[in-house]
């Protein structure tokens, strides 16, 4: 059975490492280190996955927690999990050191290898973008709620697709969108672009180059529950949980029906 959450409390979550994060944002105190795959982390990241990690920890359904900044928990551990969180506390690091606005607050949650929730947020405009059960929706700071539904079919002439600000997009990649039609490519970091495919402002997010699970977990629920898609190269829904956390090649569109593009 499908597990019950309070989405409002795991978007209270997100808002609180969101300010975390802002408070490092605005001293400029980022205190960053390199992993073994030269990517950078902060003192950021590290702070606010403990307040992830340690607010999710106190809800009452006690799901697995994998998140960039945790354990590297092996396969063998947690391939029998049927339901489990994946968090990234800050999504576009590379924004965030470079002083760009576009960095996010990534949790979503799997169930049975896909995605069934997210939260994203966007500290410094603070914006939500949640989705559940219940539907999907954006909040401004204002407090608004703009219920978000994808219409069926996009306007094929004029097809808008937005890439990563940080990777540059390989000529394949190019070779794509062009047999698709897009007529416009908008640059953006983290899981803004997923935000942008789920309310509408941006039709396609086509990617080979590699990301990670947890940089895409929340974006998916949102976009699905929206109404769009998200896919793998075999056209099939995108999984999660796989024996490498690194993601294959995917496309999201921003719209229910794909069978004329693909």
């Amino acid at each position: 059975m499908k597990p019950n959450i309070n989405i409002q409390a795991i978007c209270s979550i997100a808002v609180q490492a969101g300010k975390k994060l802002l408070e490092f944002y605005r001293k400029n105190d980022l205190q960053v280190q390199y992993k073994e795959d030269n990517s950078p982390v902060s003192a950021a990241d590290y702070a606010a996955n403990k307040i992830i990690t340690g607010e999710i920890e106190k809800l009452a359904y006690s799901f697995p927690i994998l998140s960039e900044e945790g354990a590297d928990i092996p396969y063998e551990v947690r391939k029998d999990w049927e339901t489990f969180w994946l968090i990234d506390p800050l999504d576009g690091t590379k924004e965030f050191i470079k002083g760009n606005d576009n960095f996010t607050v990534n949790i979503g949650l799997v169930y049975q290898s896909f995605p069934i929730a997210g939260v994203i947020y966007l500290p410094v405009n603070d914006v939500l973008y949640f989705a559940d059960k219940n539907g999907a929706f954006k909040q401004i700071a204002s407090g608004e709620l703009i219920r978000l539904q994808l219409p069926q079919e996009p306007d094929y002439q004029n097809l808008r697709a937005v890439k990563s600000s940080s990777n540059a997009y390989r000529p394949e990649e190019y070779e794509v969108l062009k047999k698709l039609n897009v007529k416009q490519i908008t640059p953006i970091g983290s899981a803004v672009k997923y935000c942008m495919i789920a309310e509408g402002s941006a039709d396609i997010y086509y990617r080979q180059s590699p990301n990670m699970e947890w940089d895409s977990a929340a974006g998916q629920a949102i976009i699905e529950i929206s109404g769009g898609k998200v896919l793998d190269a075999n056209k099939q829904r995108f999984a999660y949980n796989k024996p490498s956390l690194i993601n294959g090649e995917f496309i999201c569109y921003g719209f229910g029906d794909s069978s004329k593009l693909i």
